[in-house]
């Protein structure tokens, strides 16, 4: 009885950390430039999560970098990089990504915070927000 006291009393301490963690796996940043904004047949591409699925694949697949891009330790698999789009729309799509692109390419390159959520083992959403400090969010 003593010793299920103690197993009890371990389980009750150890609660609070595991309800206190947040689902925050890593994080890089990505420049999202003009060639981000078309698929590798040149097709535009109108849809967020695909532009940010756009930009792993020009990063890990084809070699294609901008200033301001990061490496992440995810979307070198191209299984992970064909779910950024239901990545990003679990996240939600905040007005920052649906303004840039509405406006499309617009002669600059934007950097942009994108976290990778989820707990080991398993990615759940992105969520994605400016460079510049401005509407920061968490997992």
């Amino acid at each position: 009885m003593i010793k299920f006291r103690y197993v009890l009393l371990a389980l009750a301490l150890a609660m609070p950390q595991v309800a206190a963690a947040e689902p925050f796996l890593a994080a890089y940043y990505a420049n999202i430039a003009r060639v981000d904004f078309y698929n590798s047949r040149g097709v535009p591409l109108r849809d967020v999560g695909a532009v940010v699925q756009q930009d792993r694949a020009n990063f890990h697949r084809f070699g294609v970098r901008q200033s301001g891009d990061e490496y992440d330790p995810y979307f070198g698999d191209r299984a992970m990089r064909a779910r950024i789009p239901e990545l990003v729309r679990a996240g939600g799509v905040d007005r920052y990504l649906k303004q840039l692109l509405g406006r499309g390419w617009q002669g600059y390159d934007q950097v942009w915070l994108i976290q990778i959520c989820g707990t080991p083992g398993r990615v759940t959403h992105l969520r994605i927000d400016p460079a510049d400090g401005d509407g920061y969010s968490n997992c």
